[in-house]
């Protein structure tokens, strides 16, 4: 987990440090094509299953000229060990529809809030000596919201956290008969071209 972090800081400080001098002499087209990637942790009950883990994306922007308002389509990778079972993995892939507003739209540094709506799959992978856990996979509506700053230009870097709450839970039985609703917080470093 330390090497997770201490990668996504790193990467962090050197998109951010790099988009500052693309900030000042470009201006950001309305459509904007982005990578994004860092640390998910699990939060909630499922946090009693799974360890912190990574996530990889991409995104596309669309922008609306002379308003604060965006829409913002991306997918994501997450996957997470699970921690009573070695060999085994969450793979979750999910793509959502987001509306983003931008706060501080003069600035080269822009502070903004966004959410929506998404369908998440869910996999289990890998297999230990008594149970092959590669069986199906399961699909789940879910909602999301978070925060994050970027800074303009035609290489804009941005850090954001977005807390994901998936409905009827990923049918992960707590051993009491009960389902355990999937929640998580990927914490991401990317940038937008």
């Amino acid at each position: 987990m330390k090497r997770i972090l201490t990668g996504a800081a790193i990467l962090g400080f050197a998109v951010l440090a790099s988009g500052r001098v693309a900030a000042q002499s470009a201006s950001s087209s309305p459509i904007q094509f982005g990578v994004m990637g860092g640390a998910t942790f699990p939060t909630g009950d499922f946090n009693n299953f799974v360890k912190t883990g990574w996530n990889a994306g991409a995104l596309l922007n669309f922008g609306f000229q002379n308003s604060p308002v965006a829409l913002r389509v991306d997918g994501s990778w997450n996957q997470m060990n699970y921690k009573d079972f070695n060999n085994v993995k969450l793979r979750l892939i999910d793509a959502t529809a987001d509306l983003v507003f931008n706060v501080g739209t003069k600035s080269p540094a822009q502070f903004y809030l966004i959410g929506g709506a998404g369908v998440y799959n869910f996999k289990n992978t890998g297999s230990n000596d008594n149970f092959d856990f590669s069986s199906g996979s399961q699909t789940k509506f879910g909602l999301n919201g978070g925060a994050g700053i970027k800074f303009k230009g035609s290489l804009s870097p941005f850090v954001e956290a977005r807390y994901h709450y998936v409905f009827s839970g990923s049918s992960f039985n707590n051993g009491n008969g009960q389902d355990e609703k999937f929640q998580m917080i990927p914490l991401s470093v990317g940038i937008t071209f």
